[in-house]
């Protein structure tokens, strides 16, 4: 028994100690994951934003999906040149091609809820993200970036709120 016990005890100590070798990401990647995520999302919401302006019915909802297109485009751009600045390397898939959801491209006549319903929770998530970052990233330029995107994000959500209520 105190064989057992003594085996329990040294598994245990070499497992917390193989956790505490586990290397942290150093601010860089950090700051790379960040870019990477948030072109991402910026793409996202451009591709989805310019089946919003050729789908919609409701008037305000082609209205927010254009307002995607052009805030999300201008924030890539933007966000493109802080990586060059940054020697941050933005991976293809990651920077172009990026399709909507094919639930949202096949929708129909429910578009307009589903377009909806996605920009919510993206945005959600999207100030979820930034908030985040602008607040314990390590990496000063890109944590300015995220703290100037912020008031966007946050108005994209509160407008999609209210529109979410029309719709329904």
């Amino acid at each position: 028994m105190m064989r057992k016990i003594c085996f329990m005890t040294l598994v245990a100590i070499c497992c917390q100690r193989a956790v505490a070798q586990i290397p942290q990401p150093d601010p860089d990647t950090t700051a790379r994951h960040f870019l990477i995520v948030a072109s991402i999302k910026n793409l996202q919401e451009v591709s989805a934003g310019q089946l919003a302006v050729q789908q919609a019915k409701n008037a305000e909802v082609r209205n927010f999906g254009q307002m995607m297109v052009t805030d999300h485009g201008h924030a890539e751009q933007e966000l493109l040149q802080l990586a060059k600045r940054k020697n941050i390397t933005i991976p293809p898939a990651a920077s172009g091609g990026i399709q909507p959801d094919p639930m949202l491209k096949n929708a129909g006549a429910q578009f307009d809820q589903l377009f909806v319903h996605a920009m919510l929770a993206g945005h959600e998530n999207a100030v979820q993200t930034f908030q985040n970052y602008a607040t314990t990233g390590k990496d000063p330029d890109v944590r300015t970036f995220a703290r100037q995107m912020l008031p966007t994000l946050q108005l994209h959500l509160e407008r999609i709120k209210v529109i979410e209520k029309e719709v329904k």
